[in-house]
């Protein structure tokens, strides 16, 4: 069965079923299904063009995966008021341009992990003062902005994992403004430095992670002011903290460093330390 659906001036055709709805505009096809999500079923487009994904009311959910997209320009996503989450994976997009994101306030998740992404500008994500979720693992780019989560005050859950990192600016963080515990993924990057300000701004983590890194050393002054759950330094290179930093360190309720390059002393060390100020401390291999 077909019908037309005329909406804010724009021609829809919608083929309807029981629980799939699908969608077509500017040469475009969508799947909605019963849950209201959004699929792409045009699966040809190689570039998102400005206006290609406008004027849908009720997209709440919307999915772009595996598409093979090579670039999505500024004005893609316009007029769409309701859309809460976006994910975008396994795609080959290299770069995120200011424009694209900034128009969409009220998404609160957004997903651009295992795409192939080496910049992103500085300004991209301004404006997005809804945004809770932000995915930028298995990518390809070397530094963090510190201007990139200025303007997203709400954020409580950021991955940065498996991207070419080398070390963690400072004053990232600093305008993160949300009261519920963050929680902070930077695992399988290449990060030998933490700036002593990396963090600052925030009060209470519930995850912090840095496994498979390339830290040598730690004095926990990058942990300073901060309330932690769990502090996971997993399979990096450290071989010893000095006993007078270990309150500094094992500032978590739980702190797994096991996997690093650790002395037998050293973790004995810590280990009656932990004891005796009932800290969890995972030290196996």
């Amino acid at each position: 069965m077909h019908k037309i659906l005329w909406f804010l001036s724009v021609t829809y055709f919608l083929a309807t079923s029981a629980t799939e709805t699908t969608f077509e505009k500017n040469g475009i096809t969508f799947k909605k299904d019963e849950d209201g999500d959004y699929v792409l079923s045009t699966h040809e487009i190689l570039v998102l063009q400005p206006g290609s994904i406008a004027d849908v009311e009720d997209m709440e959910t919307l999915y772009l995966i595996d598409e093979d997209f090579t670039d999505i320009q500024p004005g893609t996503f316009q007029n769409l008021p309701n859309l809460k989450k976006l994910i975008i994976t396994m795609n080959k997009v290299p770069k995120i341009k200011t424009g694209i994101f900034n128009c969409l306030t009220n998404l609160t998740r957004l997903d651009l992990s295992a795409n192939r992404i080496s910049h992103i500008d500085s300004n991209a994500f301004d404006n997005m003062t809804s945004l809770q979720n932000i995915n930028l693992s298995d990518n390809r780019f070397t530094s963090v902005d510190i201007h990139w989560f200025l303007l997203t005050p709400s954020l409580t859950m950021i991955n940065l994992g498996y991207n070419e990192l080398t070390e963690i600016p400072g004053n990232i963080f600093s305008n993160v403004k949300s009261t519920v515990p963050s929680i902070l993924l930077f695992d399988g990057n290449h990060i030998a430095k933490v700036d002593k300000d990396a963090f600052k701004g925030l009060k209470v983590v519930s995850t912090l992670s840095l496994d498979f890194n390339k830290l040598k050393t730690l004095n926990g002054d990058f942990l300073r002011g901060l309330e932690i759950d769990v502090l996971s330094l997993k399979n990096n290179t450290i071989e010893c903290v000095d006993e007078k930093y270990f309150a500094a360190v094992f500032v978590a309720n739980s702190t797994d460093i096991s996997d690093n390059h650790w002395t037998g002393t050293c973790l004995t060390a810590i280990e009656t330390w932990a004891k005796e100020h009932n800290k969890v401390v995972k030290c196996d291999s």
